[in-house]
């Protein structure tokens, strides 16, 4: 057939479709409706997709009358003899969509609207790196370009779920619009195609670091003792030896909704140790909220100081924990995991429970910084400040202690100091009611008795400096090899020494002057799933909240334990 004929067959076609209903094409812009024989003002293409038939047994078709306003698709050409058309007019043929197309070439035509998609450009030189959700986006993620080359596209992802987020740019596109379409991952996870309306630029939050007050006090902080009047009291032994490997709690690393417990092996009391709430050991990577070191509880809140394993400079971080709400949610979801596991399938991109997205919202991360060892965090109940031991020394070395500030989660004060006397700067720390400070270690002086528990006493003064006295009476016998907490009671007016599985603790009241009856010791077993006895878990931080409760933080996996006895 001559291309003279063709184009004489057309127009007798668009006399008979005349009379057909018309809508706006699939992917035409919206600006633009199909009336009578104008064309549209866009080009399509014919979407291949392995799916559908072969492209060789596409059609365009030529619609033919079947009388009394029904017609007919005749075949007509064999789709590959067009690639890019104008879309002319459309009309409904046994209920599917049809287009009239017509070629560069001028040959015309019928094609289901299945078969076409907008020309779509991709992009090797991407015009950004980073792009940032918009709050208000309503726009979802394809695995292609949405009406493209390749069709409708599959729904990848829902946009809202992303809102905020800064993405990173993986391919660029452009279809019809001036505004380009973005292929994007997320944390590595490979989101889709999206619209670029719904993208923005990053935009940067500078932080504004405070800088830490520092002070740096000339004398040594350890007042001169005589240490041939040095004392200890002879207190029963109860000295645990720290395993060569820790215990782990029950089925960790998997997880569980129940409590578990440490329970009471010997000594006085009969004090337990029972899950409160299992907080995340993972969080944005593997591990790295498994490694923490010292808690203390302020009304309804608990902080939380993590190590960073394996840094040179001693960095860590500080998580604080809404104990209110995580309480009720583990009650109400009957999960003691309700946050680990919310941070676990978080992380790894798993749908949230309602719950778990609560629990999500109970917790605050604090920045990265200088934490040294970490297991020396305590709150002075005179001032409601919260310190921490940043740096220990050798006697002659400077050592420091900080300040936390409870809403930056950072330092906002430093004191410098050198211990002096020949005295290294001990790693825990804890305050009574009346703002005093308390320390120990493990002796290992000639003049004292070898592992036993040797007390410092101090203040820190207006002025910004550290005083300290060591009390001229310590005890024979330490509750165990590593000196892991330290911690004060206002209830009871006692002093805990914290090591791992043993636990041991005298009344302030008495300090300097105590007797064997004054020392009240208590030793605990670990156990697995099975209740089978295992090496002691790690006692990490021994804490008080105001009615006198104790919480014991353990790690592997890391969870807050409530003692059964307030008074142990």
């Amino acid at each position: 057939m001559s291309i003279q004929l063709k184009k004489r067959v057309s127009q007798a076609i668009f006399t008979i479709i005349a009379i057909l209903a018309l809508s706006t094409p699939a992917y035409a812009s919206a600006t633009h409706t199909v009336t009578g024989n104008k064309a549209v003002s866009h080009t399509a293409k014919v979407v291949i997709r392995t799916y559908r038939a072969k492209s060789n047994k596409k059609r365009i078709y030529t619609l033919k009358s079947a009388s009394h306003s029904k017609y007919i698709l005749k075949a007509k050409y064999y789709v590959h003899s067009f690639s890019k058309f104008t879309l002319l007019r459309s009309a409904k043929v046994g209920g599917k969509l049809y287009y009239e197309v017509k070629s560069p070439s001028g040959y015309t035509g019928w094609i289901w609207s299945g078969y076409l998609g907008d020309p779509t450009t991709y992009y090797t030189k991407l015009s950004a790196k980073t792009l940032q959700v918009k709050l208000a986006a309503t726009n979802n993620f394809y695995n292609h370009v949405p009406g493209g080359d390749y069709g409708k596209g599959k729904l990848t992802h829902y946009g809202k779920n992303y809102h905020g987020k800064v993405v990173t740019v993986t391919g660029e596109a452009k279809k019809v619009y001036k505004t380009h379409y973005f292929r994007v991952s997320y944390n590595g996870k490979n989101l889709g195609w999206v619209y670029g309306g719904a993208l923005q630029k990053p935009i940067v939050t500078k932080k504004v670091v405070k800088k830490i007050s520092t002070y740096t006090q000339p004398e040594v902080a350890l007042n001169a003792f005589d240490k041939t009047k040095y004392t200890y009291v002879k207190n029963v032994n109860y000295f645990v030896n720290a395993p060569s490997s820790y215990g782990i709690a029950p089925n960790y690393p998997h997880i569980v909704s129940i409590a578990n417990t440490i329970k009471h092996e010997s000594g006085e009391g009969q004090t337990d140790f029972t899950t409160d709430i299992y907080l995340p050991s993972t969080y944005k990577k593997s591990g790295d909220f498994g490694n923490a070191q010292s808690m203390i509880i302020d009304g309804d809140t608990a902080y939380v100081i993590n190590e960073i394993p394996h840094t040179t400079a001693g960095q860590g971080f500080v998580v604080k924990y809404n104990l209110t709400k995580l309480r009720d949610l583990v009650k109400d979801s009957k999960d003691y995991s309700v946050l680990r596991r919310a941070a676990y399938n978080k992380l790894n991109g798993k749908a949230l429970t309602d719950d778990e997205k609560e629990a999500i919202t109970c917790m605050t991360v604090g920045p990265t910084f200088t934490t040294g060892h970490g297991q020396s965090m305590a709150l002075n109940p005179k001032t409601n400040q919260i310190w921490f031991v940043g740096k220990s020394g050798l006697s002659n070395e400077t050592s420091n202690i900080q300040e936390l500030n409870k809403t930056t989660l950072r330092p906002d004060k430093q004191i410098n100091f050198k211990m002096g006397q020949n005295q290294n700067t001990p790693k825990n720390l804890t305050f009574d009611k009346n703002g005093n400070f308390y320390e120990f270690v493990q002796n290992t002086a000639a003049w004292g008795p070898k592992n036993g528990v040797k007390i410092y006493k101090g203040s820190i003064r207006s002025d910004n400096s550290v005083q300290i006295n060591l009390v001229m009476q310590g005890m024979e016998h330490a509750p165990g090899t590593h000196s892991q907490s330290i911690a004060y009671n206002a209830v009871n007016d006692r002093l805990y020494f914290v090591a791992d599985g043993s636990i041991l603790s005298v009344p302030v009241s008495k300090l300097g002057k105590l007797s064997v009856g004054d020392v009240r010791s208590e030793n605990f077993q670990s156990y697995d799933a099975n209740n089978k006895k295992i090496n002691t878990r790690e006692f990490e931080g021994l804490t008080f909240d105001a009615s006198g409760a104790g919480y014991l933080l353990s790690i592997r996996g890391v969870e807050i334990m409530k003692a059964t006895s307030s008074n142990f």
